[in-house]
C-alpha cells in the first residue's frame, strides 16, 4: 500500500510540475500574436521617438527664424 501511495505522489508531483512549466511558458512572446504585438509596440515607440526628435528640430528652426525676424525688425527701426 505504501508503494502505491508513493507512485501516486510522484505522479501528482510530475503533473503539477508540468502544469507549472506550461503556465510559466505562457507569456506574450510565446505566441505569434503576442510577438506581433510586441513588435508593433516597439515600432510605435521608435516612431514616437522619431516624431519627438523631428518636433524638437522644427521648434529649434522656428526659434532661429523668430530671432532673425526680430533682428530684421530692429534694423528697420
Amino acid at each position: 500500500m505504501k508503494r502505491i501511495s508513493e507512485v501516486h505522489s510522484i505522479k501528482n508531483f510530475i503533473l503539477i510540475f508540468f502544469c507549472s512549466l506550461t503556465i510559466g511558458a505562457c507569456d506574450r512572446s510565446s505566441s505569434p500574436e503576442g510577438r506581433m504585438s510586441l513588435k508593433i509596440e516597439h515600432l510605435q515607440k521608435e516612431l514616437i521617438d522619431s516624431l519627438k526628435t523631428q518636433n524638437n528640430a522644427i521648434l529649434d528652426s522656428l526659434s532661429k527664424i523668430r530671432m532673425e525676424l526680430n533682428e530684421i525688425k530692429q534694423l528697420r527701426k
